[in-house]
């Protein structure tokens, strides 16, 4: 589950998504958003309640699972926005291949696969080997 948090953090394509998750028992729901622009991507509260928890994906989930919170049913409702970015991303690809032609898209996708590759590179190379909170730049690819 923390590699589809760290995929929705550098890799979706919506800036804010949205959940309602039951518990395991099932005697209450919560309201799960997450938003890209804020420092603090995550929040969630009882549905209906007033306020919000924040959290940052590294604690979102040891804090949903102390609510009781089905992590199960999450990680599905998470997988399942995920699968309709992808779809949405595959009928892009296929609607500019018929109308920019196959050559032109296949080749800007290999050139920013290698612009991807050549930054990833050099971020190696500048971070300091004895220093680990130097300079950190991630690279999702995939």
């Amino acid at each position: 589950m923390d590699k589809i948090l760290e995929f929705l953090d550098f890799s979706s394509i919506d800036p804010q998504m949205y959940w309602r998750v039951a518990t395991t028992i099932g005697e209450k729901t919560y309201e799960i958003y997450w938003r890209r622009e804020t420092s603090i991507h995550w929040r969630f509260r009882e549905y209906g309640a007033l306020f919000w928890t924040l959290s940052s994906s590294e604690r979102i989930l040891p804090m949903l699972e102390k609510e009781g919170v089905d992590l199960q049913l999450f990680e599905h409702a998470v997988k399942n926005s995920l699968l309709h970015q992808v779809c949405f991303a595959d009928r892009i690809v296929k609607d500019s291949r018929h109308l920019l032609g196959s050559d032109l898209v296949n080749a800007g996708i290999e050139d920013h696969e290698e612009f991807l590759s050549n930054i990833g590179t050099l971020v190696e190379r500048l971070q300091p080997k004895d220093t680990p909170s130097a300079l950190h730049l991630r690279v999702v690819k995939d």
